[in-house]
């Protein structure tokens, strides 16, 4: 299955956005203008207010009318609802983003005060993480129920940022706070972000690895980003280094929401006439030079439009829910495809893969280049394919997953900048043969016909022939419309008569048809019926018979069909050829060395002459391939031959 990765397809066509459900009545009592002061339905504890609005100030342009409220994440009019758990300065850094989009319904476990320096964050609903209380068993109530309405309503709960000890006590199970709480009882199929906050010499220690492979292992539907890492400056201070995870968390927000747009809250992304901005981008993670994949691969692919050939997708089409979601990769069987995309999907990791897949870094220092191309962005494969020693191939691997994802923006750097990669490497320098009979991918093909680098008329027949054995159509579709030379050879429709590839002969049968006098696309039938006949496909047979085009070897047909065990093409050879069914001796002396009972049952109960020698059937017995020389032997015996016979009886022809 080839996906093309330039267009997204997979993850903009399918989406993941989960079902909806029916407001609250804490939600629909502050969407209609009530300050709540406490939460009844929920029992909330005395001493404390689960959910606080502020009345907007009447008066000015754009303002709301006395007495009502305007609730920037009201219900009736968000269509993705997200749940972040975090803490103040960190939650400046990704709450802009999602304040920001109209179509994102936020609510948060935090502190109050986090409303500071954050436009429309006063309107927000808040949950406190460890409520106050006077009673343990009210508060542990009121964190149960609230957990449970609060993993219902999500579509995404992000929990950023997790210092060490609540990561220590979430693998654990512990249930201390409502952020753990939510976890431990969480709907496995919907996404989970966390954001590791650390010193750097905790996330370096071997017990930080032991439970990051503990939740990869045991909750495959975390996603864990990038750490955000202080460091210790003396005397008694610590830095926070830059966040690398940046443009990867705006991604895996529009992954889990299951919603093709950009979830972009870095200063110069967004547009003035529109704060959420719809963008055709890619599912990668980040990369690690303060640009996101994201630009990265817009300029690339608005500057190879020419090249590909691939319009921009339609982003607003319909989206499904993640647990249908799930259920078609888990149909699909794919890993690699699961893995590339972010579906959480029960698929067991393939076994040449294992020794590609990091086992506990998220850095990409010591990432494989093979597992970089599926799960990293553009600059960090640039980065492993220019530090790679001269002339060495790329493996089968690396190679298949660019073919397979139509990396182009991967092959325009390795002929821009590594030309030497693409003729070191088989399977790349053989890319017309590979895209046409293996992938059926006519954007790599749209790819090698405009790219400069390379010669265009260099291909062999083997690019049409594979295409016609593959049964992709639309491939060689796109070689007869391309302006180049169509080379081919005979194999294009024996291969396809032995696959048994019935829309392809139709093709070629109609392309020939109307082909112009100067420019001919002469039919090479070859030995076509025979190969069809000795792969067992009727429908080939059937159609060479009804076509009307002259072909060689029909004599052959039973002769083979015979040998090859293969009763219903001789059924149906007799049906179309009557009493005229040519076929001599060796239809029984081929069934019988390869031990083909049934074949020697059918001409005897077909009525036709078949003449045979007791000598050529003793021969064909002594030749019989191993465990069926026993087998025919008794039939023979039951159908009248006896081999202690005379010389002169031995070379006398019988009829069967």
């Amino acid at each position: 299955m080839a996906v093309d990765y330039n267009s997204h397809s997979v993850a903009n066509n399918l989406g993941m956005n989960a079902p909806r459900r029916q407001q609250t009545s804490a939600a629909m009592a502050v969407n209609s203008g009530l300050e709540v002061k406490n939460m009844n339905s929920i029992n909330a504890p005395c001493g404390f207010r689960s959910i606080e609005t502020k009345m907007p100030a009447s008066g000015g342009s754009g303002s709301a009318n006395a007495g009502q409220m305007t609730l920037l994440n009201s219900p009736s009019k968000h269509q993705h609802r997200v749940l972040l758990s975090t803490c103040t300065p960190f939650s400046d850094t990704i709450m802009r983003c999602l304040l920001r989009d109209p179509d994102i319904e936020l609510r948060l476990i935090a502190d109050k005060n986090l409303n500071d320096g954050n436009d429309g964050a006063e309107n927000l609903i808040y949950y406190p993480d460890v409520p106050p209380s006077e009673a343990d068993r009210s508060r542990r109530e009121w964190m149960n129920i609230t957990a449970a309405k609060l993993a219902d309503w999500a579509d995404v709960l992000i929990v950023a940022p997790v210092d060490a000890g609540t990561l220590g006590a979430m693998v654990c199970g512990l249930t201390t706070s409502l952020t753990l709480t939510i976890l431990r009882g969480w709907d496995v199929s919907k996404t989970i972000l966390l954001v590791p906050k650390m010193m750097l010499l905790e996330w370096k220690a071997p017990i930080t690895g032991r439970q990051l492979n503990e939740i990869r292992t045991f909750w495959p539907w975390i996603k864990i980003l990038p750490p955000v890492l202080s460091r210790f400056d003396p005397p008694e201070s610590l830095i926070e280094m830059p966040w690398e995870g940046r443009e990867m968390f705006y991604e895996e927000v529009r992954k889990g929401l299951g919603w093709p747009f950009n979830v972009n809250g870095a200063e110069g992304h967004a547009n003035a006439g529109n704060e959420a901005v719809s963008m055709d981008i890619s599912d990668k993670p980040p990369c690690e030079n303060g640009m996101s994949s994201t630009t990265i691969h817009e300029n690339q692919y608005e500057n190879k439009t020419r090249r590909n050939g691939d319009p921009h997708r339609d982003l607003n089409g319909p989206v499904l829910p993640p647990e249908l979601l799930t259920l078609i990769f888990e149909a699909l069987n794919d890993w690699e495809i699961s893995t590339a995309v972010g579906v959480y999907a029960r698929i067991p990791m393939p076994e040449h893969w294992k020794s590609f897949v990091p086992k506990s870094d998220l850095t990409s220092n010591s990432l494989s280049l093979e597992y970089t191309i599926l799960r990293r962005c553009l600059h960090e494969i640039t980065q492993l394919l220019a530090s790679a020693p001269p002339w060495k191939p790329l493996s089968n691997l690396a190679a298949h997953l660019i073919f397979k994802f139509s990396r182009t923006d991967i092959l325009d750097y390795i002929c821009q900048s590594r030309i030497d990669l693409y003729w070191s490497t088989p399977r790349l320098s053989n890319l017309p043969l590979r895209a046409s009979a293996v992938y059926g991918n006519t954007t790599l093909l749209e790819w090698w016909r405009n790219c400069p680098e390379l010669p265009t008329n260099d291909y062999l027949p083997d690019a049409l022939d594979g295409a016609s054995r593959a049964g992709f159509v639309h491939v060689l579709e796109w070689w007869h419309k391309s302006g180049l030379p169509l080379r081919y050879s005979e194999r294009a429709l024996e291969s396809a008569s032995a696959e048994g590839q019935v829309a392809v002969l139709d093709w070629w049968k109609r392309v020939s048809e109307s082909s112009v006098y100067d420019d001919p696309i002469p039919l090479k039938i070859g030995k076509s019926v025979l190969l069809a006949a000795q792969s067992g496909k009727t429908a080939s047979l059937a159609w060479w018979d009804k076509s009307g085009l002259p072909y060689a070897h029909g004599e052959s047909v039973a002769r083979i069909a015979s040998s090859h065990g293969h009763v219903p093409v001789l059924e149906l050879w007799y049906q179309l050829k009557g009493s005229k069914i040519i076929f001599d001796n060796q239809v029984l002396v081929g069934a019988t060395k390869n031990g083909h009972v049934e074949v020697l049952e059918w001409w005897r109960r077909s009525g036709l002459r078949v003449e045979f020698k007791t000598c050529d059937i003793e021969e064909a017995l002594e030749d019989a391939v191993s465990g069926a020389e026993e087998r025919v032997r008794r039939w023979w015996e039951r159908n009248g031959l006896n081999l202690g016979v005379g010389t002169s009886e031995w070379m006398k022809v019988k009829v069967l």
